[in-house]
């Protein structure tokens, strides 16, 4: 081979060996490796991959818990979107509550539950048996019990079952009895704090006599109170409430006739507003015969106050627990409260969106309008509000009509009608209750 060859061969080389270095070598400004790594230069230049990366999305939250018959339900509703926008696009349902219970179980048998839903923490068995809730125990006992000690133990109880909580409470619920003071006073008669219902009777007649009012004025829907909180008065006397709730109390124990013999004592002695036609008359009437002075008492719910207070006008209202039955005082009634599905999402972000809503800022908008919050941070100013608050103590939420919903619906809408009108006698109500019960065990 030439010399001349020799050297255009080399040159070659050296120009195929430099090519080769421009192309995967360092071209000396920092930039990127093929494989991503820094070339030890000074640039801070993202990656392009990085560059091209969406912001992070926002989690949707259904919450079907807006309120939308308190005046505080929409704005708390409004409080929880605006305290997390940044994390959750909530959307606020309206409570359904003529359909609740369906519309729960609807949506958690679709899969596709709503990630919080308002329901009644003393109605939660179904869902607690057939593992349908979350169980918010390690949530609420997490460090040293810190969101725990936020909430009503009292309420907190009514969501409890078998030691793990379900279901956690937004207020106090029950019934109460609201007092006319000036026609108490006109009948010469002291406002009582606890009253047994003998004594309720006594100043009923004291005020026929001394002002020929109605003394008592209830409406047809809530007129099942008078023999529920009756039962559950003598079932406490005698230390049989959880027998009671569980069917284990025999038909013919006197304790199921005694209310239906009392209420139709008020009947027969034209005690409950208007007298005839009493037992039909609507909650607008009852409500509307106590603000014009017809009636001296009414039987209400506690969550009401503010705005039974408040719709008085001319007359100031005390609020009293219902008189008991027995010497031992137990009402009906629970909380509202929230639970979460089993099956939702993201728990821990329904959690989230739970505790928020429940949280002291949130719920001074709730006590802010005359409501007894369960979060014990909240300072409450109103009086009424305050004896609402503690009266929470005597709520007894197993009742004996959750045993089967047909024993429900004859003690809601047939028992007194049966028995102060139709005359049923106290053996023909043993033979129903037996009915009832024996059903339910089956």
């Amino acid at each position: 081979m030439s010399m001349k060859r020799v050297g255009l061969s080399i040159m070659l080389l050296l120009c195929t060996i430099l090519l080769l270095s421009a192309c995967g070598g360092d071209s000396g400004n920092g930039s990127q490796t093929a494989n991503g790594g820094n070339n030890g230069g000074n640039t801070t230049e993202t990656p392009k991959e990085e560059q091209n990366e969406p912001p992070a999305q926002k989690s949707d939250i259904n919450f079907y818990g807006k309120i939308v018959e308190f005046t505080s339900g929409e704005p708390m509703v409004a409080a929880l979107q605006d305290k997390l926008k940044d994390k959750y696009n909530i959307n606020g349902i309206q409570v359904d509550w003529a359909n609740l219970e369906k519309v729960v179980k609807t949506g958690i048998a679709s899969g596709k539950p709503a990630d919080v839903y308002q329901f009644w923490p003393q109605q939660m068995t179904t869902f607690v048996e057939n593992n349908q809730a979350l169980d918010l125990t390690p949530y609420l006992e997490a460090n040293d019990g810190e969101w725990l000690k936020t909430l009503n133990p009292a309420l907190m109880e009514i969501g409890k079952y078998d030691g793990k909580y379900y279901n956690v409470p937004l207020s106090s619920n029950f019934s109460v009895m609201y007092i006319n003071k000036n026609i108490f006073a006109d009948a010469g008669i002291e406002v009582p704090d606890q009253w047994t219902w003998e004594e309720f009777m006594a100043a009923g007649k004291q005020i026929q006599e001394k002002t020929g009012v109605h003394p008592f004025a209830i409406g047809k829907d809530l007129q099942a109170w008078l023999y529920r909180n009756g039962l559950l008065s003598l079932a406490k006397t005698e230390d049989k409430l959880e027998d009671l709730a569980a069917g284990n109390i025999p038909a013919n124990d006197p304790i199921y006739v005694k209310p239906l013999q009392n209420i139709k004592q008020i009947y027969d002695e034209k005690m409950w507003y208007p007298g005839e036609g009493a037992i039909s008359t609507s909650r607008d009437e009852a409500q509307a015969a106590f603000y014009q002075g017809k009636a001296a008492m009414l039987g209400e719910v506690a969550t009401n106050a503010t705005s039974i207070v408040e719709g008085a006008g001319n007359f100031e209202v005390a609020v009293v627990l219902w008189p008991s039955m027995g010497t031992e005082n137990a009402f009906l009634g629970g909380a509202d409260g929230l639970f979460i599905p089993a099956n939702v999402k993201n728990p821990d972000a329904s959690v989230e969106v739970l505790k928020t809503y429940l949280s002291e800022d949130i719920q001074k908008i709730h006590a802010a309008e005359g409501y007894a919050t369960a979060n014990l941070n909240v300072e409450v100013s109103d009086p009424v509000i305050t004896n609402v608050m503690q009266n929470a103590v005597y709520i007894y939420p197993k009742e004996i009509t959750q045993l089967s919903p047909r024993l429900n619906d004859y003690i809601e809408k047939e028992a007194i009608p049966a028995y102060v009108l139709s005359g049923a006698t106290d053996q023909e109500v043993e033979k129903q209750f037996e009915k009832f019960i024996s059903d339910a065990k089956k």
